[in-house]
């Protein structure tokens, strides 16, 4: 891919347009600053530099350029976020040469071919077409999503891929064949195909329902296996098409299968997700929670859809994020409702109840009352609240469940005390550099106006003063360690000098670093004239305590 590809991307996309895309961001000076989205923090670290287009964090050390963050953002691989920033760019990819293409590339091109063999498959099936519209899915959105067809038979697609030059280890490394005694045969036979996206929409994967008499001897839905690309953890069905929509609406609404994701996206929320045969995940919330900290749970009305939510509640509530559960009739699961009735679909989400509500509702309902009543609020309630990261929402719940149950609000505080919950990780980046002192950020500081053109140049009067203090060996030690830091640094400045200023800030730093500096030798003195005294030299005892006295005198006159 020619090197050019990726400077007219840089030309024609600023990193401030593309970052600010993302997350919000304010202005700080000639830069940019906003919460960290890589990590959690309640202030600002993260800052952005059009200067330089390229972006810094000094929480958790993220850093790089318009490809890196989108990499780091959307999950993805160079290659696939550049083909997210080349469309949106406007400029076209010239891709290498077939024999150059590597491994993974090679499965990436296996997914694709498979996707397209499984949608023509699906055109030449009028009973599974015929399902699918039964199933409320429409023409446009089957073509959108590109549902397919895997027919039955043992070797149709792996004949078919063989023959179009892909081996059959890239296809059983793509999830799409497995090894067996007689060979390799096709992993996905007779089933309802949905090809799963990663945030660029390159296919990675794909999860299979079971179609016709298999239905009988198969589990009724297949999905690829974990692979070099997809990983079900972290991957979520429709992600790629609904995160614009997350962001414009500032909510994602989960949902449990491929079905009720689509209708869902069908009757106009396009800002629903749902998880790929598997349990909601930190990583799945995480790729939500960078765009809007609110979801809406709208899951099966069944056990198994409830216990869900509430898990998945569990997980948002520790990550501080807004929580509402759509209240579904027990009769119908949101696939069916999207088709049959969508007005009552669209009403249900917009009735969505805070989770603490909702399971109060659902407790009150019960009619319990006396110890048990007490004993269900405790079990099934209290962990909630004990989730929930703000103290003022957690005493804003207890009022709320003291007026509605008549328990007084003291003993709901003292068994929210009890609770036992999972520790919520501490703030990323929090007490990281504790090792590092003062003294420490001060230098750093130095060394980043030594390296700003235009401030004092190295061979201004601020270098010749911290040479002065340091001296020359000292000095290039330190020069050559911050040097590997020069962007780092930059930063640094450009966060501690946001309106300008570093010539006249320079003197109050190096006046505190050389105060630093002479407390260190002061220290080091002192400690040298105890060892001194112990050993009963009296004339390194009299230089010393001769040596001590000077640098408290520099130390008196630098604080006066």
């Amino acid at each position: 891919m020619p090197s050019d590809t990726v400077a007219k991307i840089k030309e024609r996309l600023g990193i401030v347009e593309v970052v600010g895309s993302y997350v919000g961001l304010e202005r700080a000076g000639s830069n940019y600053k906003a919460k960290c989205p890589f990590h959690n923090e309640r202030t600002p670290s993260f800052f952005v530099s059009p200067e330089r287009g390229s972006y810094y964090c000094f929480g958790c050390q993220a850093k790089g350029d318009i490809f890196t963050f989108v990499e780091e953002f959307e999950g993805l691989d160079f290659k696939g976020a550049l083909k997210l920033l080349a469309a949106r760019a406007g400029v076209p990819i010239v891709y290498e040469k077939p024999e150059k293409t590597g491994e993974r590339e090679k499965i990436y091109a296996a997914l694709e071919e498979a996707t397209a063999y499984f949608e023509k498959e699906l055109a030449k099936q009028p009973e599974v077409l015929k399902y699918l519209t039964s199933r409320g899915a429409s023409a446009k959105t089957a073509e959108s999503f590109r549902l397919g067809f895997a027919p039955a038979g043992w070797r149709n697609l792996s004949e078919v891929m063989l023959k179009k030059g892909f081996s059959a280890g890239i296809l059983e490394r793509a999830g799409l064949a497995k090894k067996g005694p007689s060979g390799f045969y096709d992993r996905f036979r007779s089933r309802v195909m949905f090809p799963i996206g990663d945030s660029a929409s390159r296919v990675v994967g794909f999860s299979g329902r079971i179609w016709g008499e298999a239905g009988e001897a198969e589990a009724k839905y297949l999905n690829s296996p974990e692979t070099e690309l997809f990983n079900k953890s972290k991957i979520l069905y429709g992600f790629d098409k609904a995160k614009l929509s997350i962001k414009k609406n500032n909510f994602a609404i989960f949902v449990e299968g491929q079905m009720d994701l689509i209708m869902s996206h069908q009757i106009g929320f396009t800002n629903a997700v749902a998880t790929s045969g598997t349990a909601l995940t930190e990583s799945h919330l995480l790729s939500v929670d960078r765009l809007s900290n609110r979801i809406i749970f709208a899951f099966d009305p069944d056990k198994a859809g409830f216990k869900a939510a509430i898990r998945g509640t569990k997980l948002a509530l520790a990550h501080g994020m807004e929580v509402k559960i759509a209240p579904f009739p027990k009769t119908k699961d949101p696939a069916d409702l999207a088709k049959e009735d969508p007005e009552s679909f669209k009403k249900i989400i917009s009735d969505s109840l805070p989770v603490i509500d909702f399971i109060l509702e659902k407790i009150i309902k019960a009619g319990l009352s006396g110890r048990r009543l007490a004993d269900g609020v405790a079990l099934h309630l209290l962990p909630f609240v004990k989730a929930v990261q703000s103290r003022i929402e957690q005493s804003q719940a207890v009022k709320k469940i003291a007026e509605r149950t008549s328990i007084r609000e003291t003993a709901l505080f003292e068994e929210l005390q009890k609770v036992g919950v999972e520790q919520v990780g501490a703030e990323v980046g929090q007490g990281k550099n504790s090792k590092d002192s003062r003294r420490d950020f001060v230098e750093r500081r130095i060394f980043g106006l030594l390296m700003r053109e235009g401030v004092s140049g190295k061979d201004g009067v601020l270098a010749k003063q911290v040479k002065a203090l340091l001296g020359e060996e000292d000095f290039k030690r330190r020069e050559e360690l911050y040097g590997e830091l020069k962007d780092e640094l930059l930063f640094e400045i450009d966060a501690y000098f946001p309106d300008g200023g570093e010539s006249s800030g320079a003197d109050g730093l190096l006046r505190e670093y050389q105060r630093d500096i002479l407390k260190l030798r002061f220290g080091l003195a002192m400690r040298e004239l105890a060892l001194a005294e112990k050993g009963g030299d009296r004339a390194k005892t009299e230089a010393l305590i001769k040596k001590c006295q000077e640098i408290s005198k520099q130390i008196t006159e630098l604080a006066g």
